[in-house]
């Protein structure tokens, strides 16, 4: 078998049908791949929607995505493993085809897609995340975005190097110490090479800066989109950070990110005016009306990101 997708689910009725749909009608053979359903407990109808798909689901006791993802990877049989989320629609009926072109290259070790895509009913957080290339503004000023930004012009802010392949991007980063945040929404990679480096943790981010460091620094970025229909935008942001104080997951690769480049990042937000220029030269390079949440994303996030550093100073539980 060529694939397996691992998709962590938990509640996630909302948006699962979806996901699952924009599977279901790739023109890739379904004989070829396998789709694993990897679920932390669900209460809603999420697992009944799942069954009305050609899915194996799987229990998750762990009840988290990177215990699902481990799993996941431990019993996939395919060659590749593509990780989607439950809030992800693949774009295109050859999504699946497309993604997998770039692996006829021995020297790609992964592949990510170029772009976040989005649809105009979509919500408007959805659509700004497919302007920027992620769904934090402050990331993507810290340059640690990794789909494409149409404020800049590229899809990451650090130091890479392109080779056009005509459906994708060879890439190899000039610095091993500045890795993109890769690994999730439609990040394809060898069976064989990831479970050299997946433990008893997987954090995305981690495992993708492990593997460019352990030699394996080409991967393709392929010139598809995917949707992340998150529900909700800040509070999807409150949650991770939550996560990460109270000590539910622990991150050890932080992007090169000094406390001197996120107060000069906070007090550009906080000047505020720079952000609207910003959003006015977003809009002019690609119009649309969701670079108007630009500023308000910004200092929303901002905000987010100073309580909780607050907390963390006086010791609060997050």
């Amino acid at each position: 078998m060529k694939l397996s997708i691992i998709l962590p689910t938990y509640n996630n009725e909302q948006t699962i049908d979806e996901c699952l749909r924009s599977i279901a009608c790739q023109d890739w053979p379904q004989a070829d791949y396998e789709i694993l359903v990897i679920d932390g407990g669900s209460t809603d109808n999420t697992l009944r929607l799942a069954e009305g798909f050609p899915v194996t689901i799987l229990a998750n006791p762990e009840k988290n995505e990177e215990a699902a993802r481990i799993m996941g990877t431990r019993m996939a049989i395919g060659e590749i493993l593509c990780f989607v989320d439950a809030d992800n629609v693949l774009v295109g009926r050859d999504w699946i085809r497309r993604m997998l072109e770039p692996f006829g290259d021995s020297e790609i070790a992964f592949a990510d897609t170029l772009f976040f895509a989005s649809r105009p009913e979509d919500a408007i957080g959805v659509q700004y995340q497919s302007l920027i290339g992620g769904d934090d503004p402050i990331v993507m000023y810290l340059g640690a975005y990794s789909r494409w930004c149409y404020l800049t012009g590229d899809w990451t802010g650090f130091p890479h190097r392109d080779e056009d392949c005509g459906n994708y991007l060879k890439c190899q980063l000039l610095n091993k110490n500045l890795v993109p945040p890769m690994g999730s929404n439609g990040f394809l990679v060898r069976t064989s090479l990831l479970r050299k480096f997946v433990t008893n943790t997987f954090i995305h981010s981690d495992i993708v800066h492990q593997m460019v460091n352990g030699g394996h620094e080409q991967f393709a970025k392929v010139k598809v989109g995917i949707v992340h229909n998150q529900p909700v935008f800040f509070p999807n942001k409150v949650r991770r950070i939550k996560r990460r104080l109270n000590g539910e997951v622990h991150i050890q690769y932080n992007y090169g990110v000094s406390s001197v480049m996120l107060a000069a990042t906070a007090v550009y937000i906080a000047a505020v005016l720079p952000v609207v220029v910003d959003a006015v030269r977003g809009f002019v390079k690609k119009p649309c009306g969701a670079w108007l949440f630009h500023p308000a994303a910004c200092l929303g996030e901002l905000a987010i990101y100073s309580y909780y550093a607050v907390k963390k100073t006086l010791g609060l539980k997050a």
